[in-house]
């Protein structure tokens, strides 16, 4: 049919339901109105969204199924073919022949270095077994985790889904506000509702926004339901792929945000046991007493030098030198030790990772050389790392019991409401860098090494670092994976990075956004050859231009950091027993196995059991006890994650297997309270980690 008799019978189509649309303007306009109330009772944020909406597209009309199609000027397409109703079912019957979903796959070996992973590691053996032994599914299930809709068809398919299945949480994305403004003419909402009441199942709306905000609520609400549902959703996408590809591919970049960095248990104790076990002096990062205004800040005004240890910093490494004194250099984790063999002695060191191989890297770098190095890093740090540094601050890591532990009870009353959550601050160690720069107010950041990934696997940190022999060979350190994510390059084209160092691309993206409005005057540069990070701006080391410093600005610059952003606190906590830590989360223990203890008979009594269970987890926030969050949310979500895995990936369970799992998790739950008797007795005390593969 030629470009021309196309548009012809479009415009006879749209003729002929226009007529159908006006004779039925009564019924249309009831179900309006019906649909209108309903939303107000029930979602009344998106009452007030919708409730004086105009749509900007008016091409509405209908077609001989009796179903609504929209017309878009600009593209001569209807959002459907003139039998949406046959089209919806086809598209239907392709998604669930070949659903997309998301998957995690845990790679557990039998092991007891932690209690976490001893349990855990026993779930999934018997779940693997449990699943081999089953009849696996070929089609999407009747009864799912989730399913997030990519676009919002008037709302024909989510009628079309719930007809023939169970999904526990369901999430509607659609940037363009006509479409679902529509589907109260087109739909039955109060059918929905009472459904979605009916099965205790719950329905979140993402109108309105774009990609990356719909990312950032997403992964908000995705927390409340539940961290185990992140790899048990399906993925459809309702029309246009060119319409849904830029949500689509930001919902897969940022994947690795919903999967990563759960912690389990037994780190939650080790935090706080480190943090309780130190012997050498430490200080407090906090917020200044009076209201510095981010912005320009006068005391602050000199460039900052990020040193990551990847392989641009070689490439760079004569630029350092050459504006040392002109600059304040904040070295990163195992950087430290390729600056020692540069010759480079940093402002400040940060760190970040909570094992005792943090502190035993340090261990190979000269003494002389740490003399006058201030260290930055968080509470949960090693109690060995404080050692080596004359003067260490320590910020409070988010999400950590710790941290709650400090904010509600370890620190004095004056002190709690100044203290420095570091936002953003994992997974590696740039992230708590970029963390405190920001946090300081420092406005002019050049970021060298922080690579966050590679252009060859073989050259994956820099070449000087203890990553490689002598003989320039990998030292096994990092394991050379054959799976790498290709990302696109600060300087053009493709390069490679692995899930952590993804995760970490996307936490300094996060970190910037936050910050910039906040902070205008603020500028980063991005001088590696890695991978891209939104939010800085390419540039070349020949193209950067650093102004020479007056003699002792870098002291006074070091000065004003002291004195503005530093507390020296008690660190006397002899008396732990005393704070009732143990017994309330005893307590909260005893209702969480209550929980496990329920009866069930099928996939949707389970979903509603790990729902009620993850229910109570959020619940200790309101309570203010969200350190029974932290210590108890990693393992309850990797349990869950396993749980389901079998559960929802097989045609029918075995209802033993199922209990099984859920009493060895049971066991851990009733194991937890013991470790909090004297958490220091979980201080990390493995040795020779890096013995043989850290080459310093």
């Amino acid at each position: 049919m030629s470009e021309v008799s196309e548009i012809d019978a479009i415009i006879r189509r749209m003729e002929r339901g226009l007529k159908v649309l006006k004779a039925n303007d009564d019924i249309l306009t009831e179900r309006y109105l019906s649909n209108i109330k309903v939303i107000e009772e029930n979602f009344p944020q998106i009452y007030t969204i919708i409730k004086d909406y105009k749509p900007s597209n008016n091409n509405i009309f209908v077609e001989e199924d009796g179903s609504l199609n929209l017309l878009f000027p600009d593209s001569g397409y209807t959002l459907f073919s003139e039998t949406p109703f046959q089209q919806i079912e086809e598209k239907y019957k392709r998604f669930i022949s070949n659903p997309d979903r998301t998957y995690v796959n845990l790679s557990v070996e039998l092991t007891d270095r932690s209690r976490h992973e001893f349990y855990l590691s026993k779930i999934h053996v018997d779940k693997e077994k449990a699943k081999s032994s089953a009849e696996k599914l070929t089609i999407m299930p009747r009864v799912v985790g989730g399913i997030v809709l990519f676009g919002f068809d008037l709302g024909y398919q989510l009628i079309r889904i719930l007809d023939e299945h169970f999904a526990k949480h369901i999430y509607i994305y659609e940037e363009n506000l006509d479409l679902f403004y529509y589907s109260l003419f087109a739909i039955d909402w109060e059918w929905v509702v009472n459904e979605m009441v009916e099965r205790d199942c719950s329905l979140h709306f993402f109108l309105g926004i774009d990609e990356s905000e719909f990312i950032n609520q997403y992964l908000r609400v995705l927390r409340l339901n539940g961290m185990y549902m992140a790899a048990h959703t399906y993925l459809y996408s309702s029309y246009s792929a060119q319409h849904i590809q830029p949500v689509l591919t930001e919902f897969r970049n940022q994947f690795a945000k919903q999967v990563m960095g759960w912690g389990f248990f037994d780190d939650g104790v080790i935090g706080i046991g480190q943090y309780l076990a130190r012997q050498n002096k430490t200080y407090l990062a906090v917020k200044p007493e009076q209201d510095l205004r981010f912005g320009f800040n006068k005391n602050l005004d000199i460039p900052v030098f990020i040193l990551g240890n990847g392989p641009s910093l070689d490439d760079n490494i004569e630029f350092v030198k050459a504006h040392r004194n002109d600059v304040i250099l904040v070295s990163c984790g195992t950087t430290l030790n390729t600056l020692s063999k540069y010759g480079i002695k940093p402002d400040y060191h940060v760190d970040v990772e909570r094992m005792r191989h943090t502190a035993e890297k340090i261990s190979f770098v000269d003494k002389e050389f740490l003399k006058g190095i201030t260290a930055l890093t968080v509470n949960v740090m090693h109690p060995e790392f404080y050692q080596y540094f004359e003067k260490s601050i320590i910020g409070l890591k988010p999400g950590e019991p710790i941290s709650s532990l400090m904010r509600n009870r370890l620190v004095s009353e004056e002190n709690r409401s100044r203290l420095m959550d570091m936002h953003f601050s994992s997974p590696i160690v740039a992230n708590l860098a970029l963390s405190y720069v920001l946090q300081m107010g420092f406005c002019d950041v050049y970021m060298i090494g922080v690579d966050c990934g590679f252009r060859s696997p073989e050259l994956h940190h820099s070449k000087v670092s203890g990553y490689y022999t002598k003989d320039g060979e990998n030292s096994g350190l990092m394991p050379l994976a054959s799976d790498h994510i290709r990302r696109e390059a600060n300087f053009g084209g493709i390069a490679l990075t692995t899930s952590i160092m993804d995760m970490s691309r996307i936490q300094l993206e996060l970190l910037i956004s936050f910050f910039r409005p906040k902070n205008r005057m603020f500028k980063c540069y991005n001088l590696s050859d890695g991978i891209k990070i939104k939010g800085t701006e390419p540039l070349r080391a020949e193209d950067a231009l650093i102004a020479a410093q007056a003699e002792g600005r870098k002291n006074k610059v070091k000065s004003y950091v002291w004195d503005n952003f530093v507390v020296e606190e008690n660190s006397d906590f002899s008396d732990w027993s005393s704070l009732d830590v143990k017994d309330e989360f005893e307590l909260f223990c005893d209702e969480v196995t209550n929980i496990l203890d329920n009866d069930f008979q099928t996939k949707e009594d389970i979903l509603k059991n790990v729902s009620t269970l993850n229910n109570l987890v959020m619940l200790q926030y309101n309570l203010g006890k969200s350190y029974n969050i932290e210590l108890m949310f990693g393992s309850f979500v990797y349990f869950a994650n396993e749980l389901l895995d079998y559960v929802l990936s097989v045609e029918v369970f075995d209802m033993k297997e199922v209990r099984s799992m859920l009493n060895i998790f049971k066991d851990f739950v009733q194991e937890m309270p013991s470790m909090l008797e004297d958490p220091r007795q979980s201080v990390d005390k493995r040795e020779d980690v890096l013995k043989g593969k850290y080459h310093a």
